[in-house]
């Protein structure tokens, strides 16, 4: 089922607006009287297309998201709980088996690793996804090959966003105080931080696979590159995201 929130995000995605004013553009320019309206608007696209796939842009918006976490946390050393939450899996009929996406993947590793630093009780995958199978199971398979006890493992395959995630967590755990440690991609923690601390009063934020870069090229700094644009596109969602929440309360 689709919902508000899923459209929204798909339909304000970066190249969505693109194209929507490439097609007006062309259509203003066919109108005779139109024709210098066109040529602005599509002016105004290659000027905008050009600023959104720029280094200095995109990371100084990865900045505004991720700013509060760019300090590293080693308070780690007694966790109760790890959570990570699923940003994907990747599988199509070729393959045997279903594999979590780069994002995925990124958060995991991370989460392994504080899990067997902190010596946490449980390891918790969250997420349902689209896939054969859920996001969590894809993620708790991955952590077992990884060396987590498979009994130290628990699944959370229904929970389909953020909100829901948190809402799954306080189903599994009746103790408010515990110490959670959440690991999840930096840009995506203030919102998934706020959620979480509406049910437990501990929570540790984890960030993983930081969008915003130190090491910036000089050279490529005003070249236009397609990464940019993709880091545009999970800062615009998540802005979103963040809005919504806040409409939703």
């Amino acid at each position: 089922m689709v919902t508000p929130y899923a459209l929204l995000k798909a339909s304000i995605d970066p190249v969505v607006f693109l194209l929507v004013l490439i097609v007006v553009g062309f259509w203003v320019s066919f109108k005779r009287k139109e024709k210098s309206s066109g040529s602005i608007i599509l002016l105004i696209t290659f000027l905008f297309l050009y600023t959104a796939s720029i280094s200095p842009v995109s990371n100084m918006l990865c900045y505004f998201l991720e700013k509060d976490y760019l300090i590293k946390n080693n308070d780690v050393e007694k966790l109760d709980v790890v959570v990570v939450l699923g940003g994907g899996i990747s599988g199509n009929q070729y393959l045997e088996q279903t594999l979590p996406s780069q994002k995925t993947s990124s958060r995991l590793l991370s989460a392994v690793q504080v899990f067997i630093k902190s010596n946490a009780d449980y390891l918790i995958c969250a997420g349902k996804g689209n896939g054969k199978l859920s996001e969590g199971e894809v993620m708790g398979k991955v952590a077992e090959w990884l060396g987590v006890p498979y009994d130290r493992i628990r699944i959370d395959s229904v929970s389909e966003n953020t909100w829901e995630h948190a809402e799954e967590l306080n189903k599994m755990f009746q103790e408010k105080g515990i110490r959670i440690g959440l690991v999840t991609s930096a840009y995506h923690m203030k919102r998934s931080e706020r959620e979480f601390r509406k049910y437990f009063s501990h929570v540790i934020p984890l960030p993983s696979d930081y969008l915003y870069s130190t090491s910036q090229q000089p050279v490529k700094m005003f070249v236009p590159r397609s990464g940019n644009l993709y880091k545009l596109t999970e800062v615009v969602n998540e802005m979103i995201g963040i809005a919504w929440y806040k409409l939703k309360g």
